[in-house]
């Protein structure tokens, strides 16, 4: 074929290769509608793909690429400079134009599926906007890629055309309505349009992933075999290796006796349909192995795609997924089976490296964190919603829910109830401090949790069972002040102890640990500036020199953490020091204090108020801190009212219930708009009411088919306050050969490996504290626009991780 007489979609510079535009849109087609067929809607994603690249058929969008590759010179009479024309050459609106312009199909579905085309670069747009426009509309109305419709319609070649004439055809109005009358069964109208979102989101997922998939498969080959591409291993086999590793469990005491408990009743439980589903089990209960075995058994009698489990701290992926990796893998099967993806290595502007090798969850079983979930569901852009249309067919294990911020409760809730009844997807709420989602006001926003989906009936008397610690609250008027808080740490450890000093922030963690080394030689640090892997080794020495202590072989230990550690580590202290926070959070740190029961006595958790702490940044501590004060108070007057024990049910539960009712105005997602305008995502991902007042003031000439304001919700979104950027730290060896690598890579197929090794030895870091250290030149790019960076190593410690300072400032100011 002559190279001139064909529509380029790709080039691949490495050995001159093209992709044709029609194998690009075969392929996106294929791939869209396999992935839309999971809530049975393949003939909408094949419509979709095989569209989505129409303009990719015109002259102008050929003329523009093949002088982007150099096929023609800047001596060609038809020549366009590609720095001039870069984003001006519009190609997604056109096959957005051509359905929405079709007379033979229903509003509606015109409308949906060329906003999912138009959207394809860039994110989801608006299709109402705050002051009143009917974005969507609009942009439908573009003169000039009108213009340019017809002639790509008839560049097609005839099985093209003959393609799409078939699927406009099809009847694509009962796979939409099977869908909406599912979700019209919930009532409330609110409810009702941000599920009609979400559905859109999800068709649009698909897109993205089938489309960012085959590009990155044309450019790196190899990529394309080391896909899995849902094609894992028998869920009987999983079954077969978690069952033989449970099987050589011995019950030497009564906390075995009670995780042998648990984890039969989670594979009792699994044989039911998928639901949403709660286990509530005290810290140090097993539950991650529970979990997994409810999820493996689950997914086979369901025949589920995938289990993920969502968590809110990397330290609990590093653990878990390593956890589980070693009973589920067998080395030539490391990175098959079980998948972590939990770090951002690049900035939300996708550079052309970062957007094709970005993770798209293609494993049996995942490790992800509650930022990257929430993005899935909610961030502006491609990047992430990629990831949407794989909770399709899922087991979703959210371990320590009860990190949920409260802004995202109804968000949230009803999102679940979108992934259980539209995508067939299990939910199992996890945590040993469950908080009350399915009592949240008003009702129809809170979770539908059937009582023979709690996994653990009786919780009351499983706490009491469970009781390792006692609990006492050393707070006082005026707070205690660093050289307090350390001697408290130094007596207990000079009797023989081990501590944990549980801080709420990383200044704090840093000062104490300062003091305490001068005293001190056993002194650990621990907090999201150490890289996962520089955590994990950390963790793991910690681990042993605990054990060496109790066996009396080695002194006792202090670890001064950020409250990482507090959920989900798989750690055991004498002494638990905690800094005044939310009961859930104490509750948690309870868990790291005689985990195993080991102790002749209980252990000791100490709850103290330091001096002069700077919370103003942390509502959600602050807050937690304040409903706790007054559990506390209540707790001294009448103890039998929470069992007289403050870490149990009862106390949890009277400490959410006051919680969530001094939050209850946050949980739709408040927000600011341009002009002041008080609005909530909730409200814009749905009726979006404010913008339909503002539309009818405008009187807007047309029907005003979708209200979603998808973009103005994405760029107030954020799944924490701030966001944050992935950066390569040189902890070690291997992290040094990593950044080297990347540095040195000539070609994306270089880069594949190293980057997938880069999340395990890199830190995030705040915009301002990229920008800092920018300016200190202690950051790197390894390469011109790459969007990956690396940090000097004057700028990275042995206990403190990544520092703000060198090492050589810093020892000045010491």
């Amino acid at each position: 074929m002559n190279i001139g007489e064909v529509f380029i979609a790709h080039y691949r510079e490495e050995d001159n290769v093209i992709q044709t535009v029609k194998e690009h849109l075969l392929e996106t087609s294929r791939l869209t509608g396999e992935y839309a067929d999971k809530i049975g809607m393949k003939s909408w994603g094949k419509l979709i793909g095989i569209l989505h690249d129409l303009g990719k058929q015109t002259k102008l969008f050929n003329l523009y690429i093949k002088s982007q590759i150099g096929l023609l010179n800047k001596d060609d009479e038809d020549y366009m400079d590609p720095r001039v024309w870069k984003g001006k050459v519009d190609h997604s609106t056109i096959g957005a134009q051509y359905i929405y312009q079709l007379e033979n199909l229903d509003e509606t579905i015109k409308s949906i599926i060329a906003l999912i085309i138009k959207s394809h670069h860039g994110g989801l747009i608006d299709c109402l906007t705050p002051d009143g426009n009917n974005l969507l509309h609009e942009k439908m109305q573009k003169i000039e890629t009108a213009n340019r419709l017809k002639e790509a319609v008839n560049n097609l070649d005839e099985e093209l055309k003959v393609l799409i004439n078939s699927l406009t055809n099809e009847d694509l109005l009962t796979p939409l309505k099977n869908n909406l009358d599912c979700i019209k069964k919930f009532k409330d109208n609110k409810t009702i349009f941000y599920m009609y979102g979400l559905l859109i989101r999800y068709l649009f997922s698909c897109l993205i992933d089938a489309d960012r998939q085959d590009t990155a498969d044309f450019q790196i080959p190899i990529g394309k075999t080391m896909r899995l591409k849902n094609e894992y291993i028998e869920w009987t086999s999983l079954i077969e290796r978690l069952e033989n590793h449970i099987s050589k469990f011995q019950i030497h005491n009564k906390i075995d006796r009670l995780r042998t408990e648990i984890s039969s009743n989670c594979k009792n439980v699994a044989k039911t349909n998928n639901d949403i589903f709660q286990l509530t089990v005290p810290t140090g209960g097993g539950k991650t192995l529970s979990s997994l075995r409810f999820a493996l058994h689950h997914a086979k009698v369901n025949k589920m795609d995938r289990i993920i489990y969502v968590v809110p701290f990397n330290t609990i992926i590093d653990q878990n997924a390593q956890e589980v990796r070693d009973i589920l893998e067998i080395d030539e099967e490391f990175g098959t089976i079980v998948l972590e993806h939990h770090s951002n290595l690049t900035e939300d502007e996708e550079t052309p490296t970062t957007k094709l090798l970005s993770e798209n969850w293609d494993a049996p079983i995942i490790f992800t964190s509650m930022v990257q979930f929430l993005d899935t569901l909610f961030a502006g852009g491609t990047r992430s919603v990629r990831r949407m249309h794989q909770l399709a067919n899922s087991i979703i294990i959210f371990d320590e829910i009860q990190t949920l911020g409260v802004k995202f409760i109804y968000l949230f809730n009803i999102a679940i109830q979108f992934l259980k009844e539209i995508c067939h997807s299990s939910i199992v709420l996890c945590t040993a401090t469950q908080p009350l989602l399915d009592r949240v006001d008003p009702k129809s926003y809170a979770l539908n949790i059937h009582s023979k989906n709690i996994i653990i009936k009786d919780t009351n008397n499983l706490y009491k069972e469970f009781s390792r610690t006692s609990v006492e609250d050393l707070t006082k008027y005026g707070g205690w002040d660093d050289d307090e808080i350390s001697e408290f740490a130094l007596k207990k450890v000079k009797g023989g102890q081990s501590v944990l000093i549980i801080v709420n922030t990383k200044d704090s963690a840093i000062k104490i640990t300062k003091r305490l080394i001068e005293y001190f030689k056993n002194v650990y640090h621990l907090s999201t500036s150490m890289c996962p892997v520089h955590r994990m080794e950390r963790l793991n020495e910690m681990i042993d020199k605990l054990n060496l202590a109790r066996a009396g072989e080695e002194e006792p230990i202090i670890c001064v953490s950020t409250q990482l550690i507090e959920a989900g580590i798989n750690i055991d202290f004498d002494v638990v020091i905690r800094y005044l926070a939310g009961l859930d959070s104490i509750v948690q740190a309870a868990g790291r204090c005689n985990r195993n029961g080991l102790m002749k006595g209980k252990g000791k958790v100490y709850i103290i108020n330091p001096k002069n702490e700077n919370l103003s940044r942390l509502k959600d501590i602050l807050i937690g801190k304040e409903v706790t004060e007054r559990i506390l108070e209540e707790y001294k007057v009448l103890p039998e009212r929470f069992d007289d024990d403050l870490l149990s049910p009862k106390a949890l539960e009277k400490y959410y219930e006051y919680y969530f009712f001094k939050r209850k105005d946050e949980m739709s997602y408040l927000v600011k708009l341009d002009g002041g305008i008080q609005d909530n995502i909730f409200n814009l991902l749905s009726i979006n009411n404010k913008s339909m007042e503002a539309a009818r003031f405008r009187k807007q000439p047309t029907q005003i088919v979708l209200t979603h304001a998808f973009d103005t919700a994405a760029q107030k979104y954020r799944a924490i306050d701030t966001y944050t950027q992935g950066v390569i730290v040189p902890y070690n060896n291997e992290s040094e050969e990593i950044i080297s690598g990347l540095c040195a890579a000539h070609s994306l197929k270089q880069s594949y490996a190293y980057l997938k090794l880069a999340q395990r030895h890199s830190v995030n870091l705040f915009q301002y504290q990229i920008e800092a250290l920018c300016k200190k030149k202690a950051i790197y790019e390894t390469k011109k626009e790459s969007g990956i960076y690396y940090l000097s190593e004057a700028y990275y410690d042995d206990i403190y991780g990544l520092l703000m300072e060198s090492k050589a400032m810093e020892a000045k100011i010491l």
